[in-house]
């Protein structure tokens, strides 16, 4: 009898171990094992409260019963109504397969995720793109407001900073790098300038360069002032300056050049000036240089 028993449990141990090995989307019917197969009686008085703040609004549970939050774009997500592993997409999103990189190992079942069945770029009533109709709902259950989509297609309008330049401290000798991220349609032209001067960087300064490209997001322009080998007359107050047929918007940042590391000889420059203050938005990283970092 000892025998049988020892077993059952090693190939219910192996079966186990082998549906581990799958990818998770495939491991829904051992989730419902653990959990219970039955739902039994819907009794909605019995259901917890419905979550105040969902992006993509609320969805049934597995049973069909309580409310909760649905997965949002980028999600993982139950493919069919097979199982219920990663739960439901909400409203406006699809559960779709990804397609495996070239490159890396291709994946016989990729992993499915929310995808937004209304691609394309989306203009809010704040006047803000939004890369879609769902990242503009989500938005707005993230924020309480009452946003809503005022038009397809990008907003036409002015410049707007999204990551102004920051303060910078540095050293003679050393280097620096102010950056500055902007968003308009049409794109917007950019500039550097340093304030008291009457001409764009970088002018006729070997050691001063710019650099702009477009992203990391859609109608955005990112923007780099790099200056190698610091001198005293480099300290001042750096603009970004952005244009386009709509209007035109600039933020501003300080750098201050100390002579070594240790001493308290400095230079500042026009300390009891006010700078330019624009609202900004915080973007991702994109793996770039940001404002504000050093060139040791």
């Amino acid at each position: 009898m000892a025998q049988l028993w020892l077993g059952v449990c090693m190939s219910v141990t192996l079966c186990l171990k082998a549906s581990l090995g799958l990818p998770p989307q495939h491991r829904g019917w051992l989730r419902l094992w653990e959990e219970g197969e039955a739902c039994g009686e819907c009794r909605l008085h019995l259901c917890p409260p419905a979550p105040g703040a969902c992006p993509a609004g609320l969805t049934s549970d597995r049973c069909g019963c309580c409310e909760q939050c649905a997965n949002v774009e980028g999600q993982r997500c139950d493919p069919d109504g097979a199982q219920t592993f990663y739960g439901s997409c909400g409203a406006a999103l699809v559960c779709l397969r990804r397609t495996a990189r070239q490159g890396r190992d291709n994946m016989a079942d990729p992993e499915p995720v929310c995808v937004c069945r209304d691609e394309g770029p989306v203009c809010g009533s704040d006047g803000w793109t939004y890369a879609n109709l769902c990242q503009l709902r989500e938005a707005a259950s993230r924020d309480g407001t009452t946003l809503e989509a005022s038009g397809m297609g990008p907003c036409h309008s002015a410049p707007r900073v999204l990551r102004a330049p920051k303060d910078l401290v540095g050293y003679v000798g050393s280097g620096a790098v102010l950056g500055c991220e902007v968003t308009a349609s049409p794109l917007p032209n950019t500039h550097w300038r340093k304030r008291g001067a009457d001409h764009f960087l970088p002018g006729d300064h070997p050691h001063v360069s710019v650099q702009v490209r477009g992203g990391p997001q859609r109608y955005s322009v990112s923007t780099w002032l790099q200056i190698e080998a610091l001198q005293l007359s480099d300290a001042g107050v750096y603009s970004c300056i952005s244009l386009n047929a709509l209007g035109e918007t600039w933020a501003s940042a300080r750098l201050t050049v100390l002579i070594t590391k240790g001493q308290g000889a400095e230079k500042r420059f026009g300390e009891e000036e006010e700078l330019h203050v624009v609202r900004t938005e915080e973007g991702g990283e994109d793996g770039e240089t940001g404002s504000g970092d050093f060139l040791g």
